[in-house]
């Protein structure tokens, strides 16, 4: 359970670990965070499988923000991309409306 809960909410581990030793429940992240992390996520992505990894990002970005506002018309927009460039002007700009 604790795996599925992980796609877009890689803090997850952190808050449980955190709750396990105080108790005390830690905030949900920001989308200040999210998208520092979906920005580095990309990165390492690219770095890693070069521009073919944009295909295989979009889901992650998906989950990332999965609840937030207008993120269904967020990921329908992002689902037609494929160019790393594109996919972090769209994801800076999906942010700054949030």
């Amino acid at each position: 359970m604790i795996g599925r809960g992980s796609f877009g909410n890689p803090w997850i581990f952190k808050k449980i670990a955190h709750f396990l030793k105080t108790g005390e429940k830690l905030p949900e992240a920001s989308p200040e965070e999210k998208l520092e992390i979906i920005k580095k996520h990309i990165k390492l992505a690219v770095e890693e499988k070069g521009e073919i990894a944009v295909k295989e990002l979009r889901k992650h970005i998906s989950w990332y923000t999965k609840n937030l506002k207008n993120s269904s018309d967020f990921r329908n927009t992002i689902n037609q991309i494929e160019k790393e460039a594109e996919l972090l002007q769209k994801i800076e700009e999906y942010f700054k409306t949030l």
